[in-house]
């Protein structure tokens, strides 16, 4: 299966709800235009895509879901808003970012906005299907705490910046809630829109979680051996800013003392020269760190398509299948 034509497939479904929950009419229109711009910037939609193909992938129709997948993406994109603010990114998807094109301000109602429209988008969709009660509160409970857990991962995030002893099992701790929560809630609503069984729903909360944690440390592979005009903001940027990737997190661990004082002067270090940053990247690599993850990152998407064999052969299984390679072979 053509996995990037596949994605496009269902952009090309949800784009259009999209638009029903956040149109151009919204005011004050520069609300409305904040509130866009990252969405309009592109991106791969994959939480929707995920909602949609798990929903048909347990025996419902992708239609069933398709208000939860815009909600999905509208949480996606607002959570990108505050993440750019609070990192001090100047450039998202090849864009400016929103604070820098309209100041923090607007910018933190704007991704406010955005989640706002999320349950209202979840409501409609319970509505429209007739969803029980007990279902109901189930979607909007997968929703609230995916929210809490990824809040919980940005904290860690912004915590580990100031130490040099994260471990391992922390940045996996942090990562799962910043990344990992949101994939997992888009795989288990649209399970449970697809009206699934319990066993179902579970596998597929899983394998959401794993490829999103997977993602994540791709994105971070990426972020040290990709192309800036694919990866949509410039390499290195992760060591200029101190983040606590699982690279420099292994990369501290191995790195014999020189390697890591030629490590430790470029990282956390805005100023940083592009010399500076060339040699950081290239300890990486010679300790090994970079291959690690990527490596781990391989496993993962493993243990995630195991999960898959609990559902009917179909081209939605296909599909996820096809989605979890795609993880940590995609280069952007």
């Amino acid at each position: 299966m053509d996995v990037l034509k596949y994605l496009e497939e269902c952009a090309a479904l949800v784009e259009p709800e999209i638009d029903r929950w956040l149109p151009r009419q919204i005011q004050p229109e520069v609300l409305t235009k904040a509130m866009r711009h990252l969405i309009e910037a592109g991106g791969k939609r994959l939480r929707p895509c995920l909602a949609l193909t798990a929903c048909e992938a347990v025996g419902g129709k992708r239609e069933d879901a398709i208000e939860t997948a815009a909600a999905l993406e509208l949480f996606h994109n607002f959570t990108l808003i505050h993440d750019d603010i609070m990192d001090h990114d100047e450039f998202r998807r090849n864009v400016k970012t929103v604070h820098v094109l309209w100041g923090e301000p607007i910018a933190i109602i704007a991704g406010d906005a955005l989640f706002a429209k999320v349950f209202e988008a979840a409501a409609a969709n319970a509505s429209r299907l007739g969803m029980s009660r007990e279902k109901t509160v189930e979607l909007f409970n997968t929703l609230s705490r995916a929210s809490f857990e990824l809040c919980q991962g940005q904290a860690l995030d912004m915590l580990f910046e100031k130490r040099n002893d994260v471990t391992e099992e922390e940045y996996m701790q942090m990562i799962s809630g910043k990344t990992g929560a949101l994939t997992e809630a888009a795989t288990k609503a649209g399970a449970l829109l697809g009206n699934a069984s319990a066993a179902e729903i579970q596998a597929l909360s899983r394998y959401g979680r794993l490829i999103g944690i997977a993602f994540q440390m791709q994105d971070d592979v990426l972020g040290i051996l990709g192309k800036q005009e694919k990866f949509g903001k410039p390499i290195g940027s992760d060591i200029r800013e101190g983040k606590k990737t699982l690279i420099i997190v292994k990369a501290l661990d191995l790195a014999p003392g020189e390697e890591r004082r030629v490590l430790l002067r470029a990282f956390g270090r805005s100023n940083a020269t592009d010399e500076e940053i060339r040699e950081a990247i290239a300890v990486l690599k010679r300790v090994g760190a970079v291959d690690y993850v990527a490596e781990r990152a391989r496993k993962m998407v493993a243990e995630a398509k195991m999960e898959l064999k609990i559902l009917p052969d179909s081209r939605a299984k296909e599909a996820l299948l096809g989605i979890a390679d795609f993880v940590v072979e995609r280069e952007f």
